[in-house]
């Protein structure tokens, strides 16, 4: 059961504030980040199964940068 919290006296307020949170630029940028990690892997993944072998990810959001490469042995 959902309680309300003073001064929300429908559902529709509770929803209206919870969409606010989903659509603010923090939750944008978080969800968007999470699909940048997440296709990432993704590729490297499918480069495993087509080439074998480890592959690392690298993202750095400072300097603009995607790096999706094979380990090589030492």
């Amino acid at each position: 059961m959902i309680q309300y919290g003073p001064g929300e006296r429908t559902r529709s307020d509770v929803m209206a504030r919870l969409r606010a949170v989903a659509n603010s630029p923090q939750s944008r940028a978080a969800a968007i980040t999470k699909r940048i990690h997440r296709d990432t892997r993704s590729i490297a993944d499918i480069m495993t199964e087509m080439h074998g072998g480890a592959w690392s990810v690298e993202i750095d959001h400072d300097d603009c940068f995607v790096l999706i490469s094979r380990d090589l042995p030492a």
